[in-house]
């Protein structure tokens, strides 16, 4: 019977209102601090895909850039780079340039209708 006594007594202070307002309080803290752990888990997930990406953006840009070195290291890809940007010619080559006419543009008051006081006054 005292140990029953025991048990009883042992159930009361474990269910108080006090003792599962504090167990209570205790759960909603870890909570959050877990909560907070899984959020900054995505967040890092999300920001390794963009680093990813922005990686896989700089390797490319970088076989592009080699591609352009190995050409210009050759003597037809400089030459062509030069004839391109400074439109030079080699001795006794021709160029010719052909400059197309530039129509001007119409204005606004060509192209949209005169108004009649307009008219008026300049007739």
């Amino acid at each position: 019977m005292l140990e029953f006594r025991k048990k009883n007594q042992i159930r009361k202070v474990l269910y108080s209102p006090i003792i599962v307002l504090i167990l209570a309080i205790l759960f909603v803290i870890l909570f959050r601090g877990a909560w907070g752990v899984y959020k900054k888990d995505k967040l890092s997930h999300y920001n390794l895909d963009q680093e990813k990406k922005e990686l896989d953006k700089i390797m490319k840009r970088q076989e592009s850039l080699e591609t352009a070195l190995a050409y210009l290291s050759t003597d037809r890809g400089v030459e062509s780079e030069i004839r391109s940007k400074f439109r030079a010619v080699k001795q006794g080559e021709k160029i010719s340039v052909i400059i197309d006419d530039e129509k001007p543009e119409a204005t606004s008051s060509t192209t949209t209708k005169k108004s009649f006081w307009y008219k008026i006054f300049n007739w």
